[in-house]
């Protein structure tokens, strides 16, 4: 295999090959990594009949330009980014058909912050780990441990199967495949959180201000964790706990009151109280967020926190089937 199948000719400032992470290796302090917005890049990758592990482009909101050097079917899903053929507009996820010679562009912004771009048959990327994710701080895994950059070429992992090679086919002849994909009802600045283990750090008045006050996502933020601004909580007790396991999404209580939202590469261990947990199926709307955005914190219980996750589980199973069924 091994095809060259993309020439990179504009790269904008943070470009990964991206999978759903090393979730094996917790125990011995490999951070998780993989893709910031897990549920898009399962779904980008499901709407064109990958598996959902793998690896798919993670394009930070910036300026791109694509060649693509063979006919192609591809699916972009998450937001940031209005991805357009010549001056068509790209429809967000779909999967769509490049012809050999295109060129893709992603220039205008839209909203979010992260768009992903799965390719049938996948990108060749290293692996480490057993994940295709590029870590940036061991400089390893996705394409040499790096972000992409102009002139990098991009391969394809495997051929494509019987069912891609259909929807090629299907595609190539000029007509179109629309998978209704379940959008969110959830008020875009919601992140819905269950309480921590040191939740009762928090007196009365500092939990209700936790859940009521608007934060905003602070410029110190990245891959790693988002910081967020303005809003300081107080405690009286000491900020500092014995290292506990940490996990994306885990939110932290600094000792000068600010929160920390540990994202996709964070550490696994941490000395910070824990005072919420960002509902897995939440991830994905916080993943899009930016320094600037203003995000609120919504209590739910354990219960609706599986739910929700259950139902973005189903949502995937629900595009597979579809494709299948549409693609016979």
């Amino acid at each position: 295999m091994n095809k060259p199948i993309i020439h990179i000719e504009q790269c904008g400032f943070l470009t990964t090959l991206q999978d759903t992470g090393r979730t094996h290796y917790l125990q011995f302090g490999v951070s998780k990594g993989g893709a910031m917005d897990v549920h898009a890049a399962q779904l980008a990758n499901t709407l064109i009949g990958n598996e959902t592990t793998a690896a798919v482009l993670e394009i930070t909101q910036s300026p791109h330009r694509f060649r693509f050097k063979k006919d192609s079917i591809v699916a972009f899903t998450g937001g940031g980014l209005q991805p357009q053929l010549q001056e068509t507009l790209l429809t967000i996820n779909q999967p769509l058909f490049i012809p050999a010679g295109a060129t893709v562009e992603c220039k205008q912004q839209l909203n979010g912050f992260r768009l992903y771009m799965a390719e049938a048959g996948g990108f060749q990327a290293d692996t480490f780990l057993s994940s295709y994710s590029t870590d940036l701080l061991v400089k390893a895994g996705g394409y040499e441990g790096r972000p992409l950059q102009k002139d990098d070429i991009l391969k394809q992992h495997k051929e494509l199967s019987v069912l891609q090679q259909r929807l090629l086919n299907v595609l190539k002849a000029g007509a179109t495949v629309e998978i209704n994909h379940e959008l969110s009802t959830t008020p875009k600045n919601v992140i819905r959180v269950l309480p921590g283990v040191e939740w009762d750090y928090l007196d009365d008045t500092t939990a209700q201000l936790f859940s009521q006050a608007a934060f905003t996502i602070g410029p110190q933020s990245s891959r790693m964790g988002y910081r967020l601004n303005e809003k300081t909580l107080k405690t009286n007790r000491n900020c500092e706990i014995i290292s506990s396991p940490v996990t994306q999404g885990t939110v932290q209580l600094t000792p000068s009151g600010e929160l920390i939202i540990l994202m996709a590469d964070a550490q696994t261990v941490g000395g910070y109280p824990r005072i919420a947990q960002v509902c897995s199926a939440d991830l994905s709307l916080l993943a899009q967020k930016k320094p600037g955005d203003k995000i609120q914190f919504q209590m739910v219980s354990l219960q609706e926190a599986e739910q929700l996750y259950m139902k973005c589980v189903n949502d995937l199973k629900r595009v597979k089937e579809v494709l299948q069924s549409v693609i016979k």
